[in-house]
């Protein structure tokens, strides 16, 4: 029961001494402990050691990542802590006062600045950014920024790639002898807004020390690394799927009759649609020379594709309207039927008999033989007929089975273009 009396006893105190905080004691803590201060003087008694600092990076949001510049706008906040031991006090001595807040322009703030920050390199902070100090002398400074840095852009994989931007801190003049910074081991994401074109990935913080050279020491470079997935969805309706059923169209072409008149006109048109969109998609794109995008060379491939379309279209047509009496004759072709021709007329000179000595048995069978040769007589005029028939449709019939061999020629080649880089993709 004593202990309980004690114990409350004690809490009464303790709260009397937070309500006695007056502003007269702040005042007084800030003259005292400011009096003599000097911002740029490093708060550590022995001026060769280094301080301590404690970093932490706090990514808020992604606003935007501009592939054509390679430019990643976002919104964030460091936060640094470090033990000033000349803004120290005894909390007791002034009504029980154990923080204070003060402009950061008061006191010894290190001199990071944001290594790779496009538009210029400035001081962390404002005039209107605060500084929390305890009476044990810990600061701690949580500069916000919204800032543009560079980011390295890879497209090789776009719209299926992954981007890896870096946040760069580095100290503009205090070196690694004076300055030892430690930090966690990745990115704070606890306070971050999600975006709606990528997913953030794993992060990472690395250490970089660059020599000077009017020092033999170093700056060390704190560098958090953060992963981007771009989300693919919508990318699948407005690029992947027109880019590969485009090219599909154009096999249609050899099934339409080259009689209508609109069969290189379908193939022509088909490729300056194919064009014009290619030509809105690159638009959006970064002219990269060091990494090349699949999905350009994919889209290369497929209108060349679709060009041999139109050529292959060109000369079914010239073959269709060539006349009918064109004859196409080969040297090898020749010669063979002249040897046929002199065997036969050599067989009939070794074996033939005069159509004197075979005249008697066409009279002993004439009745028969005048229907056979009547019948004779008819077919070799059917077959005649259909002969000047064949002649006269021959480059016809040639054009239109070109037609079949190139519409399944050209249905083939953009699917297996497709499925190819589909995989390179994919790997």
């Amino acid at each position: 029961m004593a202990q309980t009396v004690f114990a409350c006893v004690l809490l009464l105190i303790h709260l009397f001494n937070v309500v006695a905080v007056t502003p007269n004691d702040i005042k007084q803590l800030k003259k005292r402990i400011f009096e003599g201060y000097d911002v740029n003087i490093r708060p550590v008694l022995n001026q060769t050691e280094s301080i301590d600092v404690d970093m932490r990076f706090i990514l808020a949001s992604i606003d935007n990542l501009d592939l054509k510049i390679q430019k990643l706008k976002w919104n964030g906040f460091l936060s640094l802590r470090w033990t000033d031991i000349t803004l120290s006090w005894n909390a007791s001595e002034y009504g029980g006062l154990d923080f204070i807040t003060v402009p950061q322009s008061n006191i010894w703030r290190p001199d990071y600045v944001i290594n790779n920050d496009v538009s210029q390199k400035k001081a962390l902070g404002t005039s209107d950014t605060l500084a929390f100090i305890r009476s044990s002398g810990l600061v701690t400074w949580e500069p916000g920024m919204v800032c543009e840095t560079s980011c390295k852009i890879d497209i090789r994989k776009y719209p299926f790639d992954t981007q890896t931007c870096s946040f760069d801190f580095l100290p503009w003049m205090t070196t690694s002898r004076f300055l030892n910074t430690t930090s966690l081991n990745k990115i704070d994401m606890a306070s971050f807004v999600p975006h709606g074109e990528f997913t953030t990935g794993e992060s990472s913080v690395h250490f970089d020390r660059f020599n000077l050279v009017f020092t033999d020491d170093v700056l060390v470079r704190v560098r958090y690394d953060l992963v981007l997935h771009r989300r693919p969805a919508f990318y699948w309706m407005v690029m992947v799927f027109p880019m590969a059923t485009f090219p599909l169209l154009s096999p249609i072409s050899f099934l339409v009759p080259v009689a209508s008149g609109e069969k290189i006109t379908l193939s022509i048109t088909v490729v300056l649609s194919y064009l014009v969109f290619i030509g809105s998609m690159n638009d959006a794109m970064p002219k990269l020379s060091d990494t090349v995008s699949l999905i350009v060379i994919y889209a290369s491939i497929q209108t060349l594709i679709s060009m041999l379309t139109v050529v292959a279209n060109g000369i079914i047509i010239c073959i269709h309207n060539l006349p009918p009496d064109l004859q196409v004759t080969f040297p090898i072709y020749k010669e063979s039927r002249k040897l046929h021709s002199s065997r036969k007329e050599k067989y009939d000179l070794q074996n033939g008999e005069s159509f004197k000595s075979i005249s008697p048995k066409f009279e002993l069978c004439s009745i028969t033989g005048k229907t056979m040769a009547v019948q004779l007589a008819e077919e070799r005029v059917k077959a005649k007929s259909q002969n000047n028939l064949l002649e006269k449709d021959k480059w016809i019939l040639l054009a239109r089975r070109l037609d079949k061999i190139c519409f399944v020629c050209f249905l083939f080649l953009p699917i297996l273009v497709s499925v190819i880089f589909g995989c390179l993709f994919a790997y």
